[in-house]
């Protein structure tokens, strides 16, 4: 007996219903006041006689049987349950002095109370059975007061024992790889299940309609997708608790989500090694003599890396076979410097690849090739602006921003196809379709609605998802204000650069746009949208008139805010910019508009590439204006004393000279304390040195490792001397030991170039963190230390 009490002390009214239903459960309670019931034997199985049926109760109770035609967990089973335990509590009772003089046989109970009766009006239960009922409502209001309800955990129960103790190597099994994945991203996003904890511990899934019920033995445990066996649902829910219960981590999850990535080792370290091979002969032969047969070289790495499922590596070799494309064709976009850092980047990224010890290491330089959905819940989303892309990695399309209403967030969502296998005749066009999302819309009417959005998902980069699972709903016309905006609205460039430009430094293998820089390999120039993309609003004061470069293929505009500083809108020449361009140089200073884009830093400059240009009321005492003094009157055009303006006016030199923004940039061309001296700034300076240090690995480049000039390798050093005198010692080390290393290799038979493309790539490396450093000072000083 004694070993049946220990078996039913932890079955309480939520575990019978975790076994059963609430239904049943409350029919046994019913039935126990008006059904005979009276337990016969008890050994390791016990039998109980309810009514006309024999149960015979096992342990797990789960294996219990009935006479009876049912197959499952009927009433009568639970009823015996129930017979059985207060049997056993009674005759424990009995034994220790308590009262109580003999086996209840459930022969019915006392009627009345007022609990007894409202279960008697919800469930039926007729008057002889108020008293077991008012026992069931009792129990459940004790579950609820408990204080191991809700989020809190009993790890001493036996349930949660068998949670924290289930292997997760075979949870991890049962849900695989994709379903593992998106488990992952959930809990790295800090999404949470609502955990009841009890006898039973009841997990209803996020952003789902699935409720599992785990209890001991867990795999008698159930979910509402009706399987009996451990489904994903049941998997999914024990690792929630054990990362409640703190038994797993995230960091231990985000670490096992790289090894779930299946890579033959063998294949990847042998695909890595042509890479390798192929890019350090592009070094040793040079730019001036590799032959249009590079394309198709670099189209079957980009296969390879395909099959391999190195999707990131794919990426870089088609944008890799894109530039070098251009240069075959001769295109005024095309820039050496480009080249040697996208090259130099991808070397490093293939050393990486081959030191990779396990699939975890591979699969955090690999990437994915399908973004990873996750429930952000619902959305209140404004059409802001739509832009055409040509990415370098062979795809094209239209992608919409969106701003979100309350959070003030970005979204897009992109219309893409890829173009790799079209001919170039049919690139630039694109099916923009209908909307997603179910909306009886056209895909540019997006920008002119607001749209709210159940189930929405996007992934880590805030891109939504079209899936069918989220609706769409017009709830308004677009109708911006200034209030929609708030925080994205500039009319003071030094709040611009403080707010924005400053947050967008970036690692030197940082992934296109990580930063939101428009700069490198996530420029506009190539469509890269990157990690959280985000538009800023910029209402300039003034403006003096664009200038288009005939070498430079590029349309500058320069904007002025009220104090004088200065952001440069550029648009680089292309078919499809043809158009904004034309319209950019017809804008005058008499009707500013609002200027919709991404900004970045060059050259201590905030530049802008434009989406899209609006017209938007102020409402000035607002509040709602970031970077706007409700007391200033705006700047009349003609009385800003920007020289570049004046200049642009054709006004005679001296004119305005006591402006401030005169004053700011002389001070800034000739330096802090410098001012009319004709000194070079410490920027300019180290900005130089960086030029010509740059300006050699491109005529390294262009010549090849094989066949350096004489004159390159006596630069090589002539600069490595120059910039020891600057203090720069590791760059000073590294282009001596370059020059030293083409030096020997002219009298080596085997030739070393794996030594020549490491050094050539730490160079390049350094130079990236010395102009981003230079600019960011530079910018700082103009920005926010000169007034």
């Amino acid at each position: 007996m004694s070993d049946w009490k220990d078996r039913l002390a932890e079955v309480d009214d939520d575990y019978l219903v975790g076994l059963s239903n609430k239904g049943i459960v409350k029919r046994a309670y019913k039935d126990k006041g008006e059904v005979a019931a009276a337990v016969q034997s008890m050994g390791e199985e016990a039998s109980v006689k309810v009514g006309e049926e024999t149960v015979t109760v096992r342990y797990p109770l789960a294996e219990s049987k009935c006479s009876c035609p049912s197959r499952s967990m009927c009433r009568h089973v639970v009823q015996a349950i129930l017979v059985l335990k207060e049997s056993c509590l009674s005759k424990e009772a009995t034994r220790d002095g308590a009262a109580g003089d003999e086996v209840p046989q459930a022969q019915g109970g006392e009627a009345g109370g007022d609990t007894g009766t409202a279960l008697k009006r919800e469930a039926g239960i007729s008057a002889g059975s108020v008293q077991e009922s008012r026992e069931y409502a009792a129990g459940a209001e004790a579950q609820k007061k408990s204080p191991e309800n809700g989020s809190g955990i009993a790890e001493n129960t036996a349930v949660w024992k068998e949670i924290n103790a289930y292997p997760f190597e075979r949870l991890k099994k049962v849900l695989g790889t994709r379903q593992f994945q998106s488990f992952v991203n959930q809990a790295a996003a800090g999404i949470q299940p609502a955990v009841r904890s009890s006898s039973v511990v009841t997990v209803q899934l996020p952003r789902q309609e699935h409720t599992v019920k785990l209890l001991s033995p867990l795999e008698y445990s159930t979910c509402s997708c009706h399987k009996k066996e451990m489904c994903v649902h049941k998997a999914a829910a024990i690792l929630w608790c054990q990362l409640e219960s703190g038994v797993l981590t995230k960091k231990v999850l985000l670490g096992e989500i790289m090894e779930a990535q299946e890579y033959d080792m063998a294949r990847v370290k042998e695909a890595a090694g042509q890479m390798k091979v192929f890019l350090e002969e592009l070094f040793a032969t040079g730019l001036s003599r590799t032959s249009p047969d590079v394309l198709d070289y670099l189209e079957r790495l980009a296969i390879i890396s395909h099959n391999e499922g190195l999707a990131k590596f794919e990426g870089y070799f088609r944008a890799l076979s894109d530039t070098y494309d251009r240069y075959f064709a001769r295109k005024a976009a095309f820039k050496t410097e480009d080249l040697t850092e996208q090259i130099t980047r991808l070397y490093r990224r293939v050393e990486m690849l081959l030191k990779a010890e396990d699939t975890a290491g591979v699969a955090g330089l690999a990437g994915e090739f399908r973004a990873d959905y996750l429930p952000v819940g619902n959305l209140d989303l404004i059409g802001i602006a739509m832009e055409h892309f040509e990415s370098r990695n062979g795809y094209e399309g239209e992608t919409i921003y969106f701003l979100e209403e309350h959070t003030k967030k970005w979204y897009t969502y992109t219309n893409a196809r890829p173009v790799f296998y079209d001919s170039h005749k049919k690139r630039g066009y694109t099916e923009k379709g209908q909307a997603p999302w179910g909306l009886n819309l056209t895909f540019e009417n997006l920008l002119k609605v607001r749209i709210h959005l159940t189930g929405a998902k996007c992934d880590e980069r805030n891109r939504l998802s079209s899936s069918q699972e989220t609706k769409g709903e017009v709830t308004g016309e677009q109708g911006l204000e200034i209030s929609d905006i708030k925080g994205w609205y500039y009319r003071d460039f030094d709040k611009l650069f403080s707010e924005q430009i400053w947050r967008q430094q970036r690692a030197w293998l940082a992934e296109q746009g990580d930063a939101g820089s428009a700069q490198g390999d996530g420029g506009p120039e190539n469509g890269g949208t990157g990690k959280g993309v985000e538009l800023v609003f910029v209402r300039p004061s003034d403006c003096a008139k664009a200038e288009f470069s005939q070498t430079g293929q590029q349309l500058t505009l320069p904007l002025y805010d009220q104090a004088g500083r200065e952001l440069l809108v550029e648009v680089a020449y292309s078919k499809q910019e043809s158009g904004t361009i034309r319209y950019l140089e017809r804008i005058s200073e008499r009707k500013l508009p609002c200027f919709i884009g991404k900004i970045y830093l060059k050259d201590g400059r905030v530049r802008m590439y434009p989406v899209d240009l609006i017209e938007i009321e102020e409402t000035f005492g607002s509040g709602d204006v970031t970077g706007v003094d409700a007391r200033e009157e705006p700047r009349n055009p003609g009385q800003g004393d920007a020289a570049a303006h004046t200049e642009a006016e054709g006004l005679e030199e001296g004119e305005d000279s006591e402006s401030g923004m005169e004053a700011g940039r002389e001070a800034e061309e000739d330096g802090p304390g410098n001012a009319f001296t004709g000194r070079k700034t410490k920027y300019e300076a180290i900005e130089e040195l960086a030029a010509e240090a740059a300006s050699l690995l491109e005529d390294l480049f262009q010549s090849g490792f094989d066949t350096v000039h004489d004159s390159t390798l006596k630069s090589i050093q002539k600069n490595a001397d120059l910039t020891a005198q600057f203090g720069m010692a590791y760059l000073s080390e590294l282009l001596s030991g370059l020059g030293e290393e083409i030096s020997l290799s002219r009298h080596r038979m085997e030739k070393r170039t794996a030594a020549l493309a490491g050094i050539y790539t730490n160079v390049n490396e350094y130079l990236y963190f010395c102009r981003q450093k230079a600019a960011y000072d530079r910018g700082k000083e103009y920005y926010l230390e000169i007034s």
